[in-house]
């Protein structure tokens, strides 16, 4: 489909300068919107980090108060967000957006929304989806130079839509769609992400979630760490906030650009964190095409008819012009197909028709005890995501959920199934309760760091493989942040606050980690004795496994390990050890003038004009993944640790927090005071405290203003 938009380039210039005028849609005013303010009484009031605490008599104002401070730190990526979920990002990004353009419409995001919206969503999450669209429509009418034409109105649907489109993404659904799209199902993915306009790869990123009851801490209360990895900007870039109505929405935490919740924190009595999980949720069927009719395909004996739509793609070239390209889309009983050279591929994931994600996360952001929670949860809307959960009482726990079809048994559900049996359609969801969960384990402590549920913690109390199918397709793999928070926490019976923070920011690789199996592989080399390459080996046995700042060995260490790591994560072959190591010697040898530079002088925190050098790697507790600059040699941290927090429960119910953002509040503005203010505490591994009550944040606030 992209090379068809391609090679329709130059007809464009053809038509364009035959004398045709291709004109831009003409926009909504956005002065329409100047008086919706007035439906809401909302207050902001920013912290002396630019943080927004939002207050609100209803949710509602909250809602819309939310959407607007977003919008003065980020408005630039919400609209993209925006836009790609309408499957309108070419409009304002060129062909290169195109294919999250024609994902939205193959998914039928518009079609689940349409039917759903009225019917399935609950009256109060449209409310609230219909406040925050109203949020960022008053901010355009504020800010009117900031607006795509393609924008507005922003509605309730567009909000909704966002859960319906994104959500499968973080389990690896469009990884599935590209090997099919190009024929390459079952011979490694294209790890390109569907959220933004880039054939670059994306980062593979991690999370970690720990939990921390009374029975463990040595004073008695309850710890949670909220510690997702994530781009450290973009459009699944954490931005925080805090929110409080008097209907019972108070939480503190972060959000996504496009979110109108928040999506991990805690509230007065609860909290949890997320991290990414990925069961097999992903069906691809290779279908049997009539011959005689290339537009039919064989179920249980028959010849069906695909249904065929045509997905309108509009794309932005020069100025003001625009061209719209169509392409058929087939869809079969089972869902859309690709066609390619290799053959028909249809795809079938979980949450396909889901619209309720919404409500979901809005009755987690009110829930008061662990019976809400799990109530919450129980509604079965959210299609994958790991909850670490703790509360005010010391339950802990760690639910690994996920929307889980039902499929019959003697199966590979991992290959590739055959297209032409029904019964391999599955229609079907087991229920929130059959799915594994550690809850309350006597060890008093759970975690997930991206690994398998039957590893939550240590002793009993955990999950087992035996009570699951095999055709949930659940994980079974430990990463090397798993394998050290075990470690470090199962050891320790009487954890502290600083023990709790110290282990957090561990930057080691384990034992048995793939870092280790590198670097024996490495030492083992036979290599020339004398050469540059001989010389880094030496270096390299002193390695101690740590990625601190001050490490003069974790250079040739970590560039070495992690191609192997990422291939790890990815299911793709592994380099030659021999090339890489050598690769990387010369690397390190070109740019820094010695074999074992400091690593905080080759990897940095980069904001503007400003670097820090900054502790961390892949897959350790202190996660940090960078981009290389091929002039400088310098890694530039592109993901991982972003967000974090900190919370804690006294035997008494009182809750404090600390939490450090990566960069600031204020995600696009150079200018702002916030654009870079947390990250030296960031790179330093301190938090700061939140100020929870107004008091508090009035000795603090830095603006105050009511809409």
């Amino acid at each position: 489909m992209l090379k068809k938009i391609l090679g329709a380039v130059l007809i464009l210039f053809v038509v364009v300068y035959a004398g045709f005028a291709l004109t831009m849609r003409s926009s909504v005013d956005p002065a329409s919107f100047s008086d919706l303010h007035e439906k809401y009484d909302v207050r902001i009031i920013r912290d002396a980090y630019g943080v927004p605490h939002i207050y609100g008599d209803r949710d509602i104002d909250v809602a819309f108060g939310l959407a607007f401070a977003h919008a003065e730190d980020d408005f630039a990526t919400m609209q993209d967000v925006l836009l790609a979920t309408r499957g309108k990002l070419a409009t304002l990004k060129g062909v290169e957006a195109s294919k999250t353009d024609y994902l939205i419409q193959m998914m039928r995001v518009w079609d689940v929304v349409n039917a759903g919206y009225d019917t399935r969503l609950s009256a109060e999450a449209r409310a609230h989806a219909e406040a925050y669209a109203d949020g960022l429509n008053y901010f355009a009418s504020e800010n009117r130079g900031l607006i795509s034409p393609y924008l507005l109105p922003v509605t309730g649907k567009d909000v909704v839509a966002g859960f319906t489109f994104k959500t499968p993404l973080f389990y690896g659904f469009d990884q599935a769609v590209a090997a099919a799209a190009d024929g390459s199902y079952g011979t490694g993915l294209d790890k390109s992400s569907a959220l933004e306009p880039t054939d670059k790869p994306q980062p593979d990123i991690g999370s970690q979630g720990i939990a921390v009851a009374p029975s463990r801490s040595a004073d008695g209360h309850t710890r949670l760490l909220v510690n997702s990895h994530q781009p450290l900007t973009g459009p699944v870039a954490w931005y925080e906030a805090r929110v409080k109505s008097n209907e019972g929405w108070d939480m503190a935490g972060s959000t996504f650009p496009g979110s109108p919740v928040i999506l991990h924190g805690y509230g007065p009595t609860l909290g949890w964190s997320n991290t990414v999980n990925k069961p097999d949720l992903v069906d691809v069927y290779k279908l049997v095409i009539n011959p005689d009719n290339p537009n039919q395909y064989k179920l249980d004996g028959e010849w069906r008819d695909f249904e065929i739509r045509t997905a309108e793609i509009e794309i932005f070239f020069l100025g003001p012009i625009r061209w719209t390209f169509e392409e058929p889309i087939y869809y079969s009983e089972h869902g859309p197909v690709f066609r390619n050279k290799k053959g028909a591929f249809a795809l079938r994931w979980a949450g396909m028709d889901e619209v309720r994600t919404l409500d979901m996360n809005i009755q987690l952001n009110k829930a008061r005890t662990q019976a809400d929670f799990e109530a919450a949860l129980g509604m079965g809307a959210m299609p994958s995501i790991n909850y670490i959960y703790a509360d005010k009482d010391g339950n802990i726990a760690h639910y690994y959920n996920a929307m889980m079809p039902k499929r019959i048994e003697g199966v590979d559900w991992r290959g590739l199934l055959p297209g032409d049996r029904s019964d391999l359609i599955w229609r079907e969801y087991h229920p929130f309760s059959k799915t594994p969960r550690t809850v309350n384990p006597p060890s008093g402590f759970v975690f997930n760091a991206n690994n398998t549920p039957f590893v939550a913690s240590v002793g009993e109390g955990q999950a087992q493989p035996g009570d699951f199918t095999p055709s949930m397709g659940i994980e079974t793999g430990m990463t090397n942040r798993a394998l050290m928070i075990r470690d470090l926490f199962g050891a320790d019976e009487s954890i502290t606050a600083e023990e709790f923070k110290t282990y957090k920011y561990n930057n080691s690789y384990h034992r048995d980690s793939v870092a280790a199996k590198v670097l024996a592989e490495v030492l083992a080399l036979q290599l020339l004795e004398g050469s540059e390459v001989a010389e880094a080996q030496k270096i390299l046995a002193k390695w101690d496994l740590s990625t601190g700042k001050e490490n003069r060995q974790a250079a040739l260490g970590v560039l070495t390990a992690t191609p192997f790591i990422l291939a790890e994560m990815r299911g793709e072959p592994k380099p030659d050890v021999r090339e890489t190591f050598e690769g990387v010697v010369a690397f390190i040898s070109k740019f820094y003038g010695v074999l074992n530079p400091e690593w905080g002088e080759v990897s940095k925190l980069v904001r503007g004009d400003f670097t820090w050098p900054i502790s961390g790697a892949p897959d350790v507790l202190r996660a940090v993944y960078s981009d290389i600059n091929a002039d400088t040699g310098k890694l530039k941290a592109t993901a991982g640790d972003s967000y974090i927090m900190f919370v804690d429960w006294a035997p008494d119910g009182t809750v404090n927090s600390t939490s450090i953002h990566n960069f600031g509040s204020a995600t696009l503005d150079g200018s702002s005071p916030h654009y870079a203010d947390q990250a030296p505490l960031f790179t330093a591994e301190k938090e700061r405290k939140l100020p929870m009550t107004l008091e508090a944040l009035e000795a603090e606030k830095t603006s105050d203003r009511r809409l």
